[in-house]
């Protein structure tokens, strides 16, 4: 069976090639990479766990021979007493058997337990792996959103200052409304001249002179018609 560690050792190594490719997202493809391992996990913490099942089965065969030692070895006593050769031949046979059989089971045993002892802690390695790898992403989201929430703000404020912001749209809208403002007080003013400039025409036009030239006129037109 391959390393355990090794293949997420090399799947993390992979996954992060991938991030010095593609970093539009490191803290998105950090929770890929993370998912992805805990799959491999899944899958090996499944493969050791029908080695130990494979391990037992072999614990109890091996029980198994070990009894059927210790019955054909009764057997041969119980025969070689009762004075049958044959049999005790035969159950002596059958003890080799099954001294054959435990030699082989212990020797796949301390092999499997080996396995499985080197498997394990490989386990526990990957799996304290990739915990830690979930505390760093849970805390590097954390920067990264404030960092991205600094970096927003900051360019809000520049936008503020900018000329294409909604607030240039009122500094805009206040010069529109002084400019109208100056406009409606120049009417007002021509309008204004005009009236008084018509007034004193009429005024002009009309006006009666004093009562001193009136009254020199006056005699001299009636002097003229005598």
């Amino acid at each position: 069976m391959a390393s355990l560690f090794k293949a997420i050792s090399n799947l993390f190594r992979s996954k992060k090639n991938d991030l010095a490719k593609a970093m539009s997202n490191p803290v998105r493809d950090g929770k890929l990479a993370i998912e992805d391992s805990e799959a491999e996990i899944a899958k090996f913490t499944k493969q050791i766990a029908s080695l130990m099942a494979e391990t037992k089965r072999l614990e109890k065969d091996n029980e198994a021979a070990k009894k059927d030692m210790e019955k054909f070895m009764s057997i041969a006593k119980k025969a070689v007493n009762a004075g049958n050769e044959d049999d005790a031949r035969q159950a002596l046979e059958m003890k080799k058997k099954a001294e054959e059989r435990h030699s082989s089971y212990d020797t796949e045993l301390e092999k499997n337990n080996a396995l499985v002892s080197q498997l394990r802690q490989q386990l526990n390695r990957a799996r304290a792996k990739v915990a830690e790898a979930k505390n760093n992403i849970t805390r590097l989201e954390a920067r990264s959103n404030a960092a991205q929430l600094r970096k927003d703000f900051a360019k809000a404020s520049s936008d503020f200052n900018s000329g294409n912001s909604a607030l240039s749209a009122l500094d805009d809208l206040e010069k529109e409304v002084n400019k109208e403002e100056s406009e409606a007080e120049a009417w007002e003013e021509l309008v204004d001249g005009e009236f008084d400039n018509s007034a004193e025409s009429l005024e002009d036009k009309y006006k009666t002179g004093s009562s001193d030239v009136e009254d020199e006129l006056a005699s001299l037109m009636a002097a003229s018609k005598k």
